[in-house]
This record gives C-alpha cells, structure tokens and sequence, in this order.
C-alpha cells in the first residue's frame, strides 16, 4: 500500500493508478473505523484500491482496524489526506452520518471534484448526505449486503457480498467500479426503494437470528442441553443456505408442508399451544408463507393443502 506521502504527491488532475485502456482506480478515504469500515478497507486493499486513510472516534478501535486492514488509522484531527482523496465512504451508524457529513463541511475536508459515499442500507445517498451537494462532486449509497459481527470474519464475508447501490449517476457509476474491483454484485436500487430492499434485508438476517433463538430454545424445552441446543441447529440451517444457493426458490424448500405431512404439522400446533403458546401465531403465520412456496414447487394433494390452510389460519392465493 501507498504511504500517505505518496499519496499526497500524485497528481489527481491526471487520476491514480493508471492501467492501461482503463479508468484510474480511485483513491478512497474511509470515516469510520467500526466492523463494516474496517472489513471495507481491507477488502478494497486486497482488490489493489489505495485506502489513504481509515478515520474513527476511539484510538483503540482505530489501531485495531489498522492492524486488520492494513490501512493507516487516525482519530480526533482529520487528517488532510482526506481531501485529496477522491472518493469518501462515510462508515458509521445511521444516526452519525449527518453528524460526519457536517463536520467534513465544517472543516472544510470535501472538495468539488470528490465523491461522497455512505454505507447504510436504509438512507438515501440525497436525504442523509444531503448537506455536502454544494461542496462535492456527486452523492451515492454503498451498502455492503451481508451481516457483521465481527470484523476479522467480516473481511472474509465480504468477499461474495452484494452492493446495494443508489444516489447520483456519477456516484452509482463509481459506487459499481468499486464494486467490481472487489469482484463482487452490484444491486442497482432507486431512492424510492430503500425502505423495502433494507426491510428484506433484516428478515433474511435479523429475523434469521430471531428464529434461532426460538429455535434454541424449544430445544431446551425438549430436553437438550442449552448448551448443546444452537450448535445442533447450526448444521441444518447451513443446510438450507447451501440448499437456497444451489436449487434457489422454491426448490430449496423440504419439510412436512413440502411433503403433505399433515399430521405432523398437527402434532407442531398441539405441542406449541400445550409448551410455548407465544410461538403459535407466529408458527401458523410462517406455516402460510411455506405452503404458498410449497405450491409453486409441485402439486400437493387437495385435501392436504385444504387442512394445512385450516391449520394455519387461512386461505393460500396465487402468488
């Protein structure tokens, strides 16, 4: 990686690190040095994207995402390699990002030419970074599409990630370049759409750790060992991710609905309401969305399909 003196002595005018017949690879300055800022940094390194610089509020997270990363770390002063950087990815939680946008204008850090970036799902690039349009280039969203946890094994998630992508032309158009020098996919979304792709989002993380944990949990309840219960699940919802990646929707789908199995889901219902009547709504309400994707992958008998929806509470439509 470059030093922050090289850096500074290019000549942005002309661009950085040229190639041959293609576009100069920016050079980005990250704000932020928490688990998606650090995974960040250190996979664009890898991909051979000069990171000037890795920014963050504590000295001790920010030593511990250089060391990770690779990249060199501040804290307090924002150092002036920033403004010669020509793309900013502004990395923390949602409700700082207006507090690092006025700052960089107050200080004075962003310059015309500049791409500004953020890396929440859930914002529009025009709405949360809205402040900085009269100081930089073009506004834009980059949000990495994968759960962190954890940093170390965040730089290794990110390597098969999605991006969502939104803002202005000239950002998503560096926002994709970027993208694709970490060789991962872009996901093209429109402002208009960010409540809905970050809501699907959650369900398929979040709501995936929520379900575990009652999962966990009925097999306390069942008699394993708490200790015992997650690390016996965590081999079959592998499974079902492996199942989705390699036969997709709905063919990734096993269980009694798929199969018909009416008198087991009986037996689920009967021992939800006698042990864990909290968990039967939400039994019932998943149970629907099973035996819609159950139907779309092959025919289930009239009679199994009429007593399932009387199960669960209600009819299932076409999709």
């Amino acid at each position: 990686m470059k030093s922050q003196d090289e850096l500074a002595g290019m000549d942005h005018r002309s661009g950085l690190d040229f190639q041959e017949d293609s576009e100069p690879t920016p050079v980005v300055f990250i704000m932020g040095a928490g688990v998606v800022g650090t995974a960040l940094a250190a996979r664009l390194v890898r991909a051979g994207v000069p990171v000037a610089g890795l920014h963050g509020r504590q000295a001790e997270l920010s030593d511990a995402a250089s060391a990770i990363s690779g990249v060199l770390s501040s804290t307090g002063e924002i150092p002036e390699i920033l403004n010669q950087s020509d793309v900013v990815i502004v990395s923390v939680r949602d409700e700082r990002i207006k507090e690092i946008v006025d700052r960089l204008i107050r200080e004075k850090r962003l310059r015309k030419n500049q791409i500004l970036l953020h890396t929440s799902g859930a914002n529009a690039a025009g709405d949360i970074l809205g402040a900085a349009r009269p100081h930089v280039r073009a506004l834009g969203t980059l949000h990495p599409l994968v759960s962190f946890a954890d940093s170390r094994l965040a730089v290794e998630g990110m390597r098969t990630v999605a991006f969502g992508i939104e803002g202005d032309p000239e950002a998503r158009r560096v926002a994709g370049k970027l993208v694709s020098l970490l060789g991962a996919r872009a996901v093209h979304l429109d402002s208009k759409n960010l409540g809905l792709y970050h809501a699907g989002a959650v369900m398929v993380s979040n709501y995936v750790v929520a379900l575990a944990d009652l999962g966990k949990s009925l097999l306390t309840a069942a008699g394993v060992p708490a200790d015992e219960a997650l690390p016996a699940l965590i081999p079959l919802m592998t499974s079902v991710v492996q199942n989705l990646a390699q036969v997709g929707l709905p063919g990734a789908l096993t269980g009694p609905v798929e199969r018909g199995d009416v008198s087991s889901v009986e037996r689920h219902l009967e021992a939800l309401k006698k042990r864990a009547p909290q968990m039967v709504e939400l039994y019932k309400t998943l149970g629907r969305e099973v035996l819609r994707i159950a139907l779309q992958k092959s025919p289930l008998d009239a009679d199994a399909v009429a007593r399932f929806e009387t199960l669960f509470g209600g009819r299932t439509g076409p999709s």
